[in-house]
């Protein structure tokens, strides 16, 4: 039945603010009470508050920062390395930072060059790079908190804290919580952008989108499609969206372009440059891979398990629910479920057919994902009722219990049963590949500049954040032939130099390798066939052994476990190697 309008006031009021215990109570939402006869049958559901959810969102993002490992090498080369050339003068430059070519935008760097600069003036290199990886983490949570208030408020509190509770253990949340990525930060974005719409809060949404589509990444305006749907096509309000529009387009994109431009030596639009070379381009990014249909089914499994299986069935579920009720499920004030859930919608329509796929390009959606599986479980559970109701009599028995009274067993069956998949899967990324994120640890201080190089295993490449001062990384040959970084040049013009060895062909150059001599220090492992190329450096006698960390040989460890961390069997199914940490004994001599 309709919500009066004391009941709508409570709803309006009650979704987001809440004290910091798990004692907060609100009564269901409209789409909460649908399978009862009356409003009398409604009953307070307790709810992390908002200083709670808060604390918890920090807690799991923090320890990300901290324990998480770099699982893609283009945050390494992309943004790790220019950003240590502009808070220490030196690092690698790829040729997406040519200026022949100029799709990576130097504004998003700076936000965080400013803060390195600072505390690199009290702290280490390394230090500096995981206080970095701190702040993503905090900027993360407190997008994500604004996301979970909303949801309470436009989606009901049984909703927000399946949202909430399915978040916290996702791996896929735990790797996007603390990335130096475009995709990531459009993650925190795109998330506050949603978050504002829900709150009717219509500026804010337009300004984030705004700066989630030129600061991050372009793409992700089709997360803003639905927000600009409802404002001109539903609310009709023409002169505020077209208002705040040109005002962020102003504010934003102008200081980005007078940024990139001074870099760059010439006019760069950074945000269009990167459209236009994965849109207009013969080759677009599918030079870099392509990956079969099933990559991000496979993918999203891995991060999400259930929830992502939920997340697919959602449509499916909110038309069977909705046709088993014969009435809507939403409060009149509140958004049509389509409109709700068109951002993800649109995201996965346009980049799961992609040829070229990557784990991090799902990033912007991973809170809708799991908005979508927490909607999906709700559906479950209001049917669950409605065939208990026929087939157990359920509602005869108390005529005013709620739905959630009967069906709460399995809600906490199905959050204990994701939290322990997700765990497991965070527990397998830790032990199976945090190795390099330890490997230069051991690196003596030096006064001369020495080369720490990589061969083989260049995409395990950590920064040069993990090394100490006066070290620089540099490549050797191997049987990878594609494109690598490059040392940005040490001249005051360095970003505005065009070198002829950057192509956008992913054509590698041999100008761009060091020999094995000329390395002080050289990252090898022991996985794999030693080929001419690739010999294994950590047996031949001029190299001399300092460090070394487990790392897992997916080739010879079984799929499952490997993905997954299962105590004691893991360790039986899966085959280790070592990455070595060597020193050249000829220029230690």
């Amino acid at each position: 039945m309709p919500l009066t309008a004391r009941q709508r006031s409570i709803h309006n009021k009650n979704g987001a603010k809440r004290g910091a215990s798990f004692k907060g109570k609100r009564k269901a939402s409209e789409g909460e009470y649908l399978v009862t006869s009356a409003p009398s049958d409604l009953r307070s559901i307790g709810y992390p508050g908002g200083a709670l959810a808060l604390v918890l969102l920090l807690t799991v993002r923090l320890l990300s920062a901290q324990y998480g490992h770099i699982s893609d090498c283009d945050e390494t080369y992309n943004y790790w390395e220019p950003l240590h050339y502009l808070v220490y003068g030196n690092g690698l430059q790829t040729w997406e930072y040519s200026p022949a070519y100029a799709i990576r935008s130097y504004m998003p760097l700076w936000l965080f060059a400013v803060p390195g600069k600072i505390l690199s003036t009290m702290m280490t290199p390394v230090a500096v790079f995981y206080a970095l990886r701190h702040i993503l983490a905090i900027l993360t949570a407190c997008a994500e908190l604004m996301f979970y208030k909303a949801i309470c408020h436009e989606f009901g509190v049984h909703v927000g804290r399946l949202w909430l509770f399915f978040t916290l253990p996702a791996a896929g949340a735990w790797a996007a919580g603390a990335a130096m990525l475009p995709s990531a930060w459009s993650l925190a974005l795109g998330g506050a952008a949603l978050a504002c719409w829900w709150r009717r809060r219509y500026p804010p949404a337009v300004a984030l989108t705004a700066a989630s589509v030129i600061i991050s990444w372009p793409f992700t305006a089709l997360l803003g499609v639905p927000i600009a749907i409802d404002m001109l096509f539903i609310k009709r309000q023409y002169v505020e969206f077209f208002k705040w529009s040109a005002i962020s387009l102003v504010v934003i994109l102008t200081p980005t372009v007078i940024i990139d431009s001074w870099h760059y030596g010439r006019l760069v639009v950074a945000p269009w440059n990167i459209v236009a070379y994965n849109i207009f381009t013969d080759h677009g990014p599918d030079l870099y891979g392509v990956e079969p249909w099933t990559y991000y089914f496979v993918n999203g499994f891995l991060n999400f398990n259930v929830v992502w299986v939920l997340a697919l069935s959602s449509p499916l579920l909110l038309l069977a629910c909705t046709a088993m009720y014969h009435r809507s499920m939403r409060a009149h004030f509140c958004s049509p479920y389509w409109l709700d859930l068109m951002p993800l919608a649109l995201w996965l329509a346009v980049f799961m057919p992609q040829p070229h796929k990557e784990e991090r390009f799902l990033y912007p959606a991973y809170s809708l994902i799991v908005l979508a599986g927490a909607i999906a479980f709700d559906c479950l559970q209001k049917m669950t009722f409605a065939v208990g109701t026929e087939l157990f009599q359920w509602r005869k028995e108390r005529e005013r219990r709620h739905y959630l009274a009967y069906t709460g067993q399995i809600m906490i069956i199905c959050i204990i049963w994701t939290g322990t998949l997700g765990l497991s899967r965070i527990g397998a990324l830790y032990t199976n590949y945090h190795g390099p994120m330890r490997i230069l640890r051991s690196l003596p201080e030096t006064t001369d500049t020495e080369y720490v190089c990589f061969g083989k295993e260049w995409y395990r490449s950590p920064s040069s954040f993990h090394l100490p001062e006066n070290y620089e990384i540099r490549f050797i040959p191997s049987e990878f032939n594609g494109q690598l970084p490059a040392p940005y040049a040490d001249a005051k013009n360095a970003t505005r130099l065009i070198h002829p060895y950057f192509n956008d062909l992913n054509q590698g150059d041999n100008r761009t390798y060091v020999q094995p001599s000329q390395c002080h220090y050289l990252v090898d492992s022991d996985i794999g066939k030693p080929t001419p190329l690739q010999p294994f450096y950590h047996k031949d006698p001029l190299w001399e052994i300092i460090d070394s960390v487990p790392i897992l040989d997916a080739e010879k460890s079984h799929q499952v476990f490997r993905a997954f961390y299962v105590p004691i069997l893991s360790s039986k199914h899966n085959v280790y190697a070592n990455l070595y940490l060597l020193r050249n004994k000829m220029l230690f001599a």
